[in-house]
């Protein structure tokens, strides 16, 4: 797989969190069934920002068209003895078959939550580019069982299976018109009366009568509130309000 094939982009928080939330859960089943001292106090799964440097070989699986990594730290003997609480790192080959059949148990879970089915591959057939680089959407984690851990890796294939991305339905665009078509807007009406000096205006009392130039049947303007005038209009009395008739657009 080619480099420049692979979608960039960083996981959001919006995916982060329930793909955490998701592993937590399939852990901590895990850890019920295998480790015989599970607490689930003890269980967690601690985000890696980059993938550490392991000594031995990483268990590598193809989910789907993904890639999913899991690595014991200590190896698998040490892993079967600490699950099955024998106080011991016991190296013996029936520790390390429980070690390796409760990897291959915690890989079938989560290859069953992305409903694909898992096949072992060797570490040089997966792209390290796709399991650890965050700017690729690629997802790493420690999981910790007590004083136990184990390291765990997956590209955005499997990301995608686990924690599928929301399909927005796109937007349908409206013309500016039509958007703008709905909003209220208050409408003035202006009656030019004429022109009078300032004096005048400062010596003005309650109940004086303003006789304008203007006569009644000249037009008025019918203006937008916030703006200059829309139309001219002449004035007019309903049943219960006043009203205008429109006479020009402007």
């Amino acid at each position: 797989m080619m480099t420049d094939a692979l979608r960039f982009g960083w996981l959001g928080e919006s995916r982060r969190i329930p793909l955490h939330a998701l592993l937590a859960r399939e852990v901590s089943e895990w850890s019920r069934d295998w480790w015989l001292e599970h607490s689930s106090a003890a269980i967690d799964v601690y985000p890696l920002d980059e993938w550490l440097p392991v000594d031995s070989e990483v268990s590598t699986w193809r989910m789907g068209e993904g890639w999913f990594q899991l690595h014991a730290h200590q190896g698998e003997a040490a892993l079967g003895a600490y699950l099955a609480a024998t106080g011991s790192t016991d190296a013996s080959a029936l520790a390390e078959r429980i070690g390796a059949r409760a990897l291959a148990d915690l890989i079938a879970r989560v290859a069953k939550r992305a409903a694909v089915r898992a096949h072992a591959a060797t570490a040089i057939a997966a792209p390290a580019a796709a399991c650890h680089r965050p700017e690729l959407g690629a997802y790493m984690a420690t999981l910790s069982l007590g004083s136990h851990t184990l390291a765990m890796a997956m590209d955005r294939t499997v990301v995608d299976l686990l924690v599928p991305p929301k399909k927005h339905e796109k937007t349908t665009l409206v013309g500016r018109a039509q958007a703008i078509g709905g909003a209220s807007v208050a409408l003035e009406v202006c009656i030019a009366l004429g022109t009078s000096s300032l004096s005048q205006l400062d010596n003005l009392q309650v109940g004086e009568v303003l006789v304008g130039d203007a006569l009644l049947t000249a037009p008025v303007e019918l203006r937008a509130a916030g703006s200059g005038a829309v139309a001219l209009a002449k004035l007019g009395v309903g049943q219960s309000s006043r009203i205008v008739t429109l006479t020009h657009s402007i």
